[in-house]
């Protein structure tokens, strides 16, 4: 009996041994999975940016648009997002098995549009550069929710606001530009477009949805942080960040209106609605804003010869309609000299949905428009509870928005490795946190 008594014993401890050690490694996994997918965000939005120390300010000046050390950021996300598969194989697996059948079609467009390429290995590489991109984001949302996403955006935001402002006033012959731009401020960005469009939508990620509270020291940090980008906005001269920002900051707090209603049937019939109105207007008000603005910057109402680089490449389009000349080939300088001859240097279409549909063709864009169209109304009529979820919810909606509005006059702001790429993938995704997962599984 004795014995008997001591075989159950050991075989408890034993098996309350090991249920402890398995909790532990559960435990040192999840923190250490954490640590990865931060680091990764952080790498991804940094190379995103392209940031450097001396980056020119003239481009006569012929230096890399993409530098060594954010060539190796790049690459550097490839095994960070192999280790995150490895400790969590279930989760990544669960973040990219729930595919809208849109993002197929894209997937296609893209995949064939490198077949009939005018340069396949360029068009590899930028496709590459695009996922890779996009897998760090993407995992983060998925794993840890929107709140968390946001949280990270807004640290990055802040941090890139007083980097921008110390190394513009530490480095003036690097953050000020030279050439047609002269006086224009980009700091340790390549262009000071890119400089203005990340500090619009940052401005709108860092503001509050919340009702304040007691003043905080991080609170003050904030507000310092959104008056430097507003610094930066207007140095830029850049009129569609100035018209992005303007929007944003009423855009949040408009949408806010509708969500009062809970009722997600009167919601719809309100985003409806509000897509008509839209329309029509948009039209009228955003290129009436816009040329207000643009004119107040010295500029003319053609966007700084944005139409007449629209007019030459637009009826490229028709010649590869369906398979396009290839991913990214019209970001590619020597693309864009030989099919555009301006008086200036054009270096991209300076306009998003005219360069998708250069790329990958007709059938590709118009599945990705939708994608962006259903998203937005979705996201608009879902029902939020929780306040913290509800105000992040706000800025998907709000983020996508902007870089529609943005995607008219600037190229590059979607489906390309550039400054708001992560952003996009943020605000798209409609992935749960892992803890909600089973309770309203979503598609990645």
């Amino acid at each position: 009996m004795a014995i008997q008594d001591a075989s159950i014993a050991r075989d408890y401890y034993q098996g309350s041994h090991r249920r402890r050690t398995a909790s532990r490694w559960r435990v040192r996994r999840d923190v250490l999975a954490k640590l990865v997918l931060t680091v990764a965000f952080y790498a991804a939005l940094w190379r995103a940016t392209g940031m450097w120390y001396g980056l020119p300010a003239n481009f006569d000046d012929g230096a890399s648009v993409d530098p060594l050390p954010m060539k190796l950021m790049l690459y550097s996300l490839i095994p960070l997002s192999g280790l995150y598969f490895l400790l969590e194989q279930r989760q990544f697996i669960r973040t990219f098995s729930r595919i809208s059948p849109l993002i197929g079609v894209v997937a296609i467009s893209c995949l064939t549009s490198i077949v009939f390429s005018i340069d396949k290995g360029a068009s590899l590489k930028g496709l590459a550069a695009v996922i890779v991109l996009a897998v760090p984001p993407l995992l983060y949302r998925a794993r840890y929710g929107n709140v968390e996403a946001f949280r990270i955006l807004g640290r990055f935001a802040i941090a890139a606001a007083f980097i921008n402002v110390l190394y513009t006033a530490a480095f003036p012959q690097f953050a000020i530009m030279r050439g047609s731009y002269a006086g224009m401020v980009k700091g340790a960005f390549y262009h000071k477009n890119t400089l203005g469009q990340f500090c619009s939508v940052s401005f709108v990620c860092l503001l509050s949805t919340q009702k304040l509270g007691r003043l905080r020291y991080s609170t003050l940090v904030r507000w310092a942080a959104m008056l430097c980008l507003l610094a930066l906005i207007v140095a830029t001269k850049s009129s569609t960040a100035v018209v992005l920002t303007m929007f944003g900051s009423v855009m949040l707090y408009a949408i806010r209106i509708i969500h009062v209603y809970p009722n997600r049937l009167f919601r719809s019939f309100v985003v409806a609605l509000l897509f008509l109105l839209v329309g029509f207007a948009a039209s009228f008000i955003y290129l009436g804003v816009a040329s207000a603005v643009a004119e107040a910057f010295g500029k003319d109402l053609t966007f700084s010869g944005r139409t007449n680089i629209w007019e030459q490449l637009f009826p490229l389009i028709w010649d590869r309609p369906i398979t396009g000349y290839g991913f990214a080939m019209f970001r590619q300088p020597d693309v864009m000299e030989e099919y555009v001859k301006v008086t200036f240097d054009a270096r991209s279409t300076h306009n998003t949905y005219l360069e998708l549909a250069l790329n990958i063709g007709i059938p590709g864009v118009g599945a990705w428009v939708v994608f962006l169209v259903t998203r937005l109304f979705r996201k608009m009529t879902i029902v939020e509870s929780d306040q913290e979820q509800s105000g992040a919810r706000r800025k998907e909606i709000v983020i996508i928005i902007l870089i529609m509005l943005g995607s008219m006059t600037e190229a590059g702001m979607m489906l390309a490795p550039f400054i708001l790429w992560p952003h996009t993938v943020i605000a798209l995704s409609e992935l749960r946190p892992r803890l909600l997962a089973n309770r309203r599984p979503r598609e990645a």
